[in-house]
């Protein structure tokens, strides 16, 4: 008998054992049962260096073994696409925790340059000359605020877009 007839009969010996597998009260693993009150595991679904037997009959037909490929075919695409659409709901929250935050930064920002036009309005004298300087300051707060609104509303509107998305994800 050569080594690969030998290492062939050693895969399939040990291809077909099957393993059992107790958790005892005291939290250690065995064999055997411990006692009447020994659990027995479902290893089932853990891997092995070695495949197991999966008992296939004698008469397994190409179409058969096309199924069975076509299957796990179907399943990796279906793990590949969950995994994709996780992605894309991890990508979306990051995008609306960022809209948010320049949300935030625009109602600031448009404050601040309100606040700073307020404080250049008060040194305005009590005449003619600094009531028109105080008119152009009122006139230009006005624009800020449109302007800071209009970024505001564009903001929310893709971050509605957003959410309504990851709701149909």
């Amino acid at each position: 008998m050569d080594g690969k007839s030998l290492i062939v009969i050693l895969i399939m010996v040990s291809a077909s054992a099957s393993a059992e597998v107790y958790k005892c009260a005291d939290g250690k693993y065995q064999a055997d049962p411990c006692d009447d009150q020994s659990e027995l595991l479902d290893l089932s679904n853990v891997g092995s260096v070695v495949a197991p037997s999966r008992g296939y009959p004698e008469s397994l037909t190409n179409e058969t073994i096309d199924a069975r490929q076509l299957g796990s075919a179907v399943n990796a695409r279906d793990k590949k696409a969950e995994i994709a659409q996780y992605l894309r709901k991890q990508k979306i929250e990051r995008d609306i925790r960022n809209l948010e935050k320049e949300r935030k930064k625009a109602f600031k920002d448009r404050d601040d340059k309100i606040d700073q036009l307020r404080t250049t309005g008060k040194r305005a004298n009590n005449n003619l000359a600094g009531a028109t300087w105080q008119q152009s300051l009122a006139q230009e707060m006005t624009a800020v605020m449109q302007q800071g609104s209009t970024e505001v509303e564009s903001i929310d509107r893709q971050i509605s877009a957003l959410r309504s998305e990851l709701k149909q994800l």
